[in-house]
């Protein structure tokens, strides 16, 4: 949509409505979802609170969409405690990391009870688990069923890779930008494909489309055989990879790195989702807007285990597309809010480096997608997520990329309140768009340092002249995001030595957490097993692998931008 006005206004309106779905009982900003797939362009209460007036009569069993399932009567004393002591934490914003990692364990094992308790309404509305053999048992009916809905694609056909679970692969030579795939509109799996009773629970939320996807996909999970979308269904993941079903144990093994603080994150914002709809349904149901949400528990037997699995639905398979529905009831124009989108069949296809080749067309109301490189029959067939980082990728997708030309890892800095030219050097990182507070980036070889790392570090270490004589000339800025910037050799010896020892204490942060012996003992281990059948594997070991190869890839781009820096004092 582009960096402008109306983008900036829309974020804006997405965080106040974020804040008022995430609501909590000490009134604190919440933080929206994020779902990241590859981005589709197209050109409280007391803990033993009253039931709602509403749910008089379920003592045993709920009637949801004709069926009926387990109320959990007996336990809902317990589960309304744990839910506010849920609502409580996520109230706290951790001072630091350590505080940050004692809440995340405390709401983990508060969610770990809840599933326990949980589990008659889990075993009546979740997957059961399955393997790839079993999925691609169902991938005749999807086929038939995509086919019947209109997707052509004479080239592809979906089946098993190691190391991938379920791909695409080709039944015919493909050769690149050749024309593979097409999904029409109405397969295109989104909140606008609900009936409009549906659809009236989450208007008051537009802008969180990733959220109301979510939500959609709970409604159409739990009508079973009734839901026209049930081949799509049948062939997702029973569980996922992403950080939402890491245990302790695993997440402990990724302290450290610059992903544990946005794994955390995440997985605090759907704890709290999940408790707030909770609440809305059984401990305490106001007016607000919010409220409509906890509908998913009274009406489709919502639990933790089925919002997990189709949040991560969402973060590993999401993509925007533009929205058919051009206004809402109360008549605001949403024409250009892109909405968040399952698209089945393409969506099959993994990620490997590459450039962008998928597409909306608005004009025939269809995805179209080409190759981006030569395919041989039999092979796989690959298409480009985007650029992203290793970190966010494993954090929203369950996966990373060992051969990422887009890989980097984030540094936080910032300038000091007590620092009396702090305005002087603010003054100088606003003309380049660096936060006084900001996440810059330390990059791959050959490039190893940003140009806003470098210029950040740069304003930071001025002095009072220096700053003087740099903001005299705003315009000239600009070179300080280049590595040959003409300055003072002391000036330039003080950034690359500053650099040198901030990278120094990134690794020993790394190595202090978990040693580089122990990470390649283990990384060794797993390889060793990375081949077997998933019967075969033990629980997790999925993701043991993704973390310990997240961390040596994150090590090797801190360790090769420490060598590069040290080379740069030397100068």
């Amino acid at each position: 949509m582009g960096k402008n006005k109306r983008k900036n206004k829309q974020q804006q309106q997405q965080q106040q409505q974020s804040q008022s779905l995430a609501q909590t009982p000490t009134q604190t900003q919440s933080e929206a979802a994020s779902g990241s797939g590859a981005v589709m362009t197209a050109a409280s209460g007391s803990a033993e609170g009253n039931q709602p007036s509403g749910s008089q009569g379920l003592q045993d069993k709920n009637n949801i969409d004709g069926k009926r399932f387990p109320s959990l009567s007996g336990q809902r004393g317990e589960l309304n405690a744990l839910v506010v002591r849920l609502l409580e934490l996520v109230a706290m914003q951790p001072a630091n990391p350590n505080e940050e990692w004692k809440q995340y364990v405390e709401l983990q094992l508060q969610l770990q009870r809840i599933m326990v308790l949980e589990e008659p309404l889990q075993r009546a509305v979740c997957l059961d688990a399955t393997d790839d053999q079993t999925r691609l048992a169902k991938v005749t009916a999807f086929s038939e069923w995509a086919k019947a809905g209109g997707v052509k694609s004479d080239c592809l056909e979906i089946a098993i890779f190691p190391g991938y679970q379920l791909g695409l692969r080709a039944t015919q030579d493909i050769t690149a930008e050749q024309p593979v795939l097409s999904v029409p509109r109405t397969l295109i799996f989104s909140e606008e494909h609900l009936p409009e009773t549906d659809r009236k629970l989450f208007c008051n939320f537009p802008l969180l489309t990733n959220f109301n996807l979510a939500y959609a996909l709970v409604i159409e999970k739990v009508r079973g055989p009734d839901s026209v979308w049930r081949p799509y269904i049948d062939v997702l993941p029973a569980r996922y990879n992403t950080v939402l079903y890491f245990s302790i144990e695993q997440m402990q093994r990724l302290r450290g790195t610059a992903a544990c603080t946005s794994a955390l994150r995440q997985c605090r914002v759907i704890a709290r989702q999940y408790a707030n709809m909770y609440k809305c349904a059984h401990i305490r149901p106001d007016a607000s807007s919010a409220s409509s949400m906890g509908v998913l528990f009274t009406q489709h037997g919502l639990c933790y285990e089925l919002y997990r699995w189709a949040v991560s639905t969402v973060m590993t398979r999401q993509n925007l597309v533009p929205r058919e529905l051009q206004a809402n009831d109360d008549g605001d124009d949403l024409s250009q809010l892109p909405i968040s989108a399952l698209i089945p069949y393409w969506d099959m296809a993994n990620h490997r480096p590459g450039k962008i080749t998928s597409y909306y067309d608005s004009g025939v109301h269809q995805m179209d997608c080409t190759a981006q490189e030569d395919c041989k029959s039999g092979e796989q067939f690959f298409i480009y997520y985007g650029d992203r980082s290793n970190a966010d990728l494993l954090v929203h997708n369950g996966f990373i990329d060992v051969n990422n030309r887009k890989d980097y890892v984030k540094i936080r800095l910032g300038l000091g309140l007590s620092d009396a030219l702090v305005e002087q050097r603010a003054k100088i990182l606003a003309r380049l768009n660096i936060e006084r507070k900001a996440e810059l980036r330390v990059l791959p070889a050959p490039d190893y340092i940003s140009g806003e790392l470098l210029a950040f570090v740069r304003v930071f270490n001025m002095s009072a002249d220096q700053l003087e004589h740099w903001c005299s000339d705003l315009e000239r800025a600009v070179d300080l995001l280049h590595i040959d910037c003409a300055l003072e050799t002391d000036h330039e010896t003080r950034t690359w030595q500053y650099l040198y020892q901030r990278l120094k204490l990134l690794l020993g942060v790394l190595e202090a957490t978990y040693k580089e012996s122990d990470e390649l003992q283990q990384l060794e281990k797993l390889q060793l097993t990375e081949g077997q059948e998933a019967k075969e594997k033990q629980p997790g070991q999925d993701i043991d692998l993704l973390v310990v190869q997240y961390r040596q890839l994150e090590r090797r781009i801190l360790a090769d931008a420490l060598e590069y820096a040290q080379e740069r004092c030397k100068v």
